[in-house]
């Protein structure tokens, strides 16, 4: 795996590696005077791109902009000083996950099981500040989800696969899969990472 990080935070970032190593073994690292600018791509192995977050949304986004479509790479947001607020957008850029400095190494696990499965991942502490923001929250009924819609949107928004879902509900996949389409029909979204995009503009699941 290749990891690029902003040698700027070096002391988080070199954490942030070895945490990565414990999950994964050796990985290689290339540094960044700033956040990573992938311009251009490697493609012999998996790469990770991470990008510090501690209120430089801009330069984030930016660099986010003139990522090549067609490179093969899981961005990654790591949250530094715990603002979420411009978050979401980011989303739209192709961010597979917003990890929390201060996650578990549980929660790393997982971050990366996932998003190395094109998945998409918010860590706890990330999704809370999220929610738990001030604004107007609508509700479901509002876009006439049946309660079995919700159910399914619930798990999807909280990572779990079609095949989960399917588990955990007693449903065929083929069934979750026509509930997933319809759900997203009514809320106005064409994919997980719209969907996740629409929950953090519109708080409509939460809880």
């Amino acid at each position: 795996m290749n990891l690029y990080l902003d040698s700027r935070n070096q002391l988080i970032s070199l954490g942030f590696k070895e945490l990565v190593q414990t999950i994964f073994g050796e990985v290689s690292v290339e540094w960044h005077a700033g956040n990573p600018k992938m311009e251009q791509a490697i493609y012999e192995k998996k790469q990770v791109v991470v990008y510090n977050f501690s209120g430089n949304y801009q330069e984030i986004e930016n660099n986010l902009k003139i990522t090549p479509e067609d490179t093969d790479c899981i961005k990654v947001v790591l949250i530094i000083n715990g603002d979420v607020s411009s978050l979401p957008k980011l989303v739209s850029y192709g961010v597979s996950g917003f990890i929390d400095v201060n996650c578990t190494l549980k929660e790393l696990r997982e971050a990366f099981q996932k998003i190395l499965h094109n998945q998409n991942y918010y860590c706890e502490l990330v999704w809370n500040q999220i929610l738990n923001q001030d604004e107007e929250i609508s509700s479901p009924s509002e876009f006439n989800l049946t309660k079995r819609e919700i159910e399914i949107v619930v798990f999807l928004l909280n990572g779990k696969s079609t095949k989960e879902i399917s588990r955990e509900l007693g449903l065929s996949p083929h069934t979750v899969q026509t509930h997933r389409k319809n759900s997203f029909k009514k809320l106005k979204v064409k994919s997980l990472s719209e969907l996740l995009l629409f929950e953090m503009e519109n708080q409509v699941f939460k809880k």
